[in-house]
């Protein structure tokens, strides 16, 4: 679906959340209801609306795009005989006036089996989930800053079968971390009472934000609702400082797969899109397009890029060590997890580090690049 980016002027960095939040939903949908599951759940824990500008179909909004892109894909997938596919929405929001928008536009699409839910997040919990029996439920969180009882949260995501995004507010996070009168609040979004313990043994030379996230995600392993959790850093439009973080919580390969293929093309897109801001109303004569200053910038710091690459080798060459051997799948999940990096990138480097006679293996005859049970080892 196409959204206009003029209604995100003076809040860019929401449309490049709801730029990603589409594309992987479109794919998260098109694998699930192609013969994993054919229903599929979408959960909005804070749906709003915030600050739109189209009061009228709220096409900036989460909640409208997500409903738009699950209906194209179920709409796509029924046209090629993939029938019986169902589509659930829940949307939760605490404030009376919002819950009241919503309902209203819940009745504009009443072809919809969309269920509303007025209060906080954590204390509808139960009520959203006897709503899903059954399907793949995926889960969209993104509170305005911190204030979230998480503990509670990470039982209803480990109790679905499904994937859910944080939107992990780092800019606000990074500045508050240290102040006593938020440590309460902090614990409740760490699900960790004790949590400054561990943020104090953290590297002193790591951010504020670098060690909350770092706890955040060991708190959603130590919780079971995830076995990878990547993240997409996401800018303040006009300044080098990261705004905020989108995490992705899935058990699935597949889906770290498609993580990283999204966050090559929506970063490149913040990329074009900040080029545009800085320019403004004047732009400079240029023999280069925005497109191409934005795809030289991801050339040099973006997902697969010779840095993220350097990092790659280096988690490659630590899976390695003290193994016999490995094959792709592990390996690659341990790099993607960590390392903005796609997988056919992967298969580059891991040719490229075999020629360098950093690796070793052997390919089937006709195959080029490692399968699923290539013994990969260090030389």
């Amino acid at each position: 679906m196409t959204v206009d980016i003029d209604l995100y002027r003076d809040r860019e960095q929401s449309f490049i959340k709801h730029q990603f939040l589409t594309k992987y939903l479109q794919a998260a949908a098109i694998i699930t209801l192609q013969g994993h599951s054919p229903t599929f759940n979408f959960v909005d824990a804070f749906a709003g609306p915030w600050k739109v500008s189209d009061d009228a179909k709220y096409s900036d909004a989460s909640f409208d795009q997500a409903i738009n892109t699950l209906e194209e894909v179920r709409s796509n997938l029924e046209e090629r005989g993939i029938n019986g596919l169902k589509i659930r929405f829940c949307f939760c929001e605490q404030r009376s006036e919002a819950v009241q928008r919503l309902r209203e536009y819940a009745v504009t699409k009443n072809k919809f089996e969309i269920h509303i839910f007025e209060g906080a997040f954590e204390d509808n919990l139960d009520s959203i989930a006897a709503k899903l029996p059954d399907g793949f439920t995926f889960t969209f969180i993104d509170p305005t800053g911190w204030n979230i009882r998480n503990e509670a949260v990470f039982r209803f995501l480990r109790d679905r079968r499904g994937e859910f995004i944080l939107n992990f507010m780092s800019d606000h996070i990074n500045r508050h971390a240290e102040f006593a009168e938020v440590a309460a609040s902090f614990g409740r979004f760490l699900a960790d009472a004790q949590w400054e313990d561990d943020f104090s043994k953290l590297p002193e030379d790591w951010s504020n934000e670098r060690k909350i996230l770092h706890l955040m995600k060991e708190a959603m392993r130590t919780h079971k609702v995830a076995t990878y959790v990547p993240d997409f850093s996401i800018m303040v439009p006009k300044k080098e400082r990261v705004k905020m973080r989108l995490i992705l919580g899935t058990h699935s390969p597949k889906g770290l797969e498609v993580f990283r293929d999204v966050q090559e093309k929506v970063e490149k897109q913040e990329m074009e899109m900040r080029h545009n801001l800085r320019e403004g109303d004047s732009p400079q004569v240029s023999l280069f397009s925005a497109e191409d200053i934005a795809a030289f910038h991801q050339k040099q710091r973006g997902v697969g890029c010779k840095t993220n690459c350097d990092r790659a080798e280096v988690i490659i060459g630590d899976f390695l060590r003290g193994r016999a051997h490995a094959f792709p799948g592990p390996l690659y999940n341990a790099v993607m997890e960590s390392v903005p990096i796609r997988r056919t990138q992967l298969n580059v480097l891991i040719l490229n580090m075999r020629e360098r006679g950093v690796v070793r293996f052997d390919l089937p005859a006709r195959k080029r690049v490692p399968q699923f049970n290539t013994r990969i080892t260090l030389t």
